[in-house]
């Protein structure tokens, strides 16, 4: 199923190549994932006119069902679906100011957009097989709780029930995860990084927050916490940060910072996209004080990257968030920044990477998260049948 899902369609044969499994184990087991409804026969031949019996083509069925990715921003809640070819089902995103909301009201409003979901997937005859929900904060994985989210001013909530109860009786399974650890998942399932084993995820929003993967996986650290590059002190004298910390990333590189060192206005409530489109508009006219401001970011995240190339060497950068519509005035300040202070990057040429899920991809990753899942457990659609009926 994984390697069906991960290279396309392809013929039994192949896959038996492939995967190195004998012809008759792919068989059977194309035959049980067919009749589970998660592959599909395309009617199309490998190789038409060739000499033998032809190939019958199968690939993942993207009709049958759907995971379900939310998040919770400072300013916005968003919702979307996905299918297991990877097709957009569902989205939304709903201006909120959820900095000045309690917890409780949060989740209500994310349980009706969740709802919203769920009905307009179940009316195209899929089924939704999980919701992942994406927040900026450390997370506790194992019981959906958010330890302390900086930006929100949130401390141990309990998210994942919260919005079960504001769901009321469902069968779904719920999960919290941290945003920038679901950015980095969907760009190594199908965005900028796919393909590659080692590479840092470093989206910016009003914070500025990371995901690493290794060896192919997200790393998380003994706690669960791994992935907190925002929280890197760059200056132990500098701007208290809302961590409780001074002088970190966020305080010199997030969209805040940025805004305050190009003279930008950031009148309240105004969205965090609409601030970056204004920044892009300021910097393609040529505003010197705007160009400056993007130079002294992008060197902020050099350095606070190269401790990172050196302690752990990946192939690549990917800046997701509002760092992706800046890339071209934020690589070359990272680049010789990097190349300046990481012995490492000098000579493994280290990449940096626009993403290609930009603001999406902590959502994207949410919605991928229980499709992934059950790829990798096939048999466990049957329980979620049993569960749904």
């Amino acid at each position: 199923m994984r390697h069906v899902a991960d290279h396309g369609p392809r013929s039994r044969a192949t896959i038996a190549i492939e995967t190195g499994f004998n012809k008759t184990t792919v068989s059977s087991l194309v035959a049980e994932l067919i009749d589970k409804g998660l592959l599909r026969e395309t009617g199309e031949e490998e190789n038409p006119g060739a000499i033998g019996r032809p190939g019958q083509i199968v690939e993942v069925d993207g009709d049958v069902v759907a995971g379900i990715g939310v998040e919770i921003n400072v300013d916005f809640l968003a919702a979307c679906a996905t299918d297991l070819k990877g097709r957009i089902r569902y989205a939304e995103q709903v201006s909120a100011d959820n900095r000045h909301a309690r917890p409780e009201v949060v989740c209500a409003r994310l349980a009706e957009l969740t709802a919203r979901v769920v009905k307009s997937v179940s009316s195209q005859g899929l089924l939704p097989v999980g919701v992942a929900v994406a927040v900026p904060g450390l997370v506790d994985v194992d019981h959906g709780v958010m330890v302390f989210a900086p930006n929100l001013g949130w401390k141990t909530t309990p998210v994942a029930d919260l919005l079960r109860q504001s769901l009321g009786a469902t069968s779904l399974p719920i999960r919290v995860d941290n945003g920038p650890n679901l950015g980095a998942a969907s760009e190594l399932w199908e965005g900028a990084a796919r393909g590659l084993e080692d590479f840092v995820y470093i989206s910016g929003e009003i914070g500025v927050g990371g995901g690493m993967v290794v060896g192919g996986e997200v790393f998380r650290g003994a706690s669960g916490f791994g992935g907190e590059f925002g929280h890197v002190t760059m200056d132990p004298n500098g701007r208290p940060c809302g961590c409780g910390s001074r002088g970190c990333l966020e305080t010199v590189a997030g969209q805040e910072a940025l805004l305050r060192l190009a003279g930008i206005e950031d009148p309240p409530g105004t969205p965090t996209k609409d601030l970056t489109e204004t920044i892009v508009e300021h910097a393609r006219r040529g505003d010197a004080r705007t160009t400056e401001a993007l130079e002294a970011v992008g060197r902020s995240l050099g350095i606070a990257a190269a401790s990172l190339v050196n302690l752990f060497d990946p192939q690549a950068i990917v800046l997701g968030g509002y760092f992706a519509p800046l890339v071209e005035w934020l690589v070359d300040p990272m680049r010789d920044e990097l190349q300046a202070r990481s012995m490492a990057a000098r000579y493994s040429h280290v990449q940096v990477l626009r993403s290609e899920l930009g603001w999406d991809a902590a959502l994207r990753g949410g919605a991928l998260l229980s499709l992934r899942e059950l790829i990798a457990d096939p048999s466990a659609i049957d329980a979620l049948r049993r569960a749904a009926r």
